[in-house]
């Protein structure tokens, strides 16, 4: 019977290897991982819990934190991009109990007929997921949604479209040919050198931000009018408070007694 999946392969050219992962519609995560060029070795599948009532949407948030964990680990080169494949070959069946000694075994073949399978063009996880949902018959659905209730001020369109791919679970990046760079999820925002990244706090995000915003308003666009600067007031990030009138009263009483002598 023909399995329906989804998944995608992972290189980094740094270190010399490969991962690929795939999604069946059963629920079960297969993955393998090797060096770049070689024939990739099988690891024990990820399998949903027994209790799980919608073990396929529950897996999905598991392949998108996979994608997401190893192109933060400099897995940046796109070698199968994700999509929706049906293959030939049929998935084990699962167990009731998918555990110990009823787990299931690997399945090279249906992770080496996904490559083979799999069809070349840019896609994004978010799009291959949505098909594989459609194909399967499960509602698709946003990873993160908004609130409910939530009134927010309005957006720019730029800003809109941003938040409906961070909604949607996927990331914002920067090119990944910059070794130093930044990337944006709907968890945290990240900063890195080359492999190496850190996470900033929320604070820290809300001062980036303001400094951000205060830049691209000095920095315009060609063609585009620049804001001046406000002269009073600040002044390497710090207020200066207006004068009291005990201030002006004490300034005024120096003078007097500095023009009597």
């Amino acid at each position: 019977m023909p399995t329906t999946v989804v998944g995608f392969r992972l290189g980094c050219d740094e270190r010399g290897r490969q991962v690929t992962v795939i999604l069946t519609e059963a629920g079960v995560l297969h993955r393998c991982h090797g060096p770049l060029g070689l024939k990739p070795t099988p690891v024990k599948p990820d399998v949903p819990t027994s209790v799980d009532p919608h073990p396929v949407p529950r897996q999905a948030a598991r392949l998108r934190k996979i994608h997401a964990d190893l192109t933060g680990r400099a897995y940046g080169r796109v070698l199968v991009a994700p999509a929706c494949v049906r293959l030939e070959t049929s998935e084990h069946p699962l167990h009731a109990n998918p555990y110990g000694p009823h787990a299931p075994p690997v399945h090279p073949e249906l992770l080496e007929e996904f490559v083979g399978l799999a069809p070349s063009g840019p896609r994004s996880l978010d799009e291959a997921l949505h098909a594989f949902y459609e194909a399967i018959g499960v509602a698709s659905r946003y990873k993160h949604p908004l609130p409910a209730g939530h009134q927010a001020s309005p957006l720019s369109p730029r800003a809109a479209d941003a938040l409906r791919v961070l909604a949607r679970g996927s990331a914002i990046g920067s090119p990944a040919r910059r070794a130093v760079g930044w990337r944006v999820t709907a968890q945290e925002v990240r900063l890195h050198v080359g492999a190496r990244g850190e996470a900033l706090g929320h604070r820290e995000v809300t001062e980036l931000q303001a400094a951000l915003a205060a830049w691209l308003r000095l920095n315009p666009e060609p063609g585009t009018p620049a804001v001046s600067a406000p002269s009073s007031g600040t002044e390497s990030g710090t207020r200066v408070p207006s004068p009291t009138r005990a201030d002006r009263e004490r300034v005024g009483g120096r003078r007097q007694g500095g023009t009597s002598g």
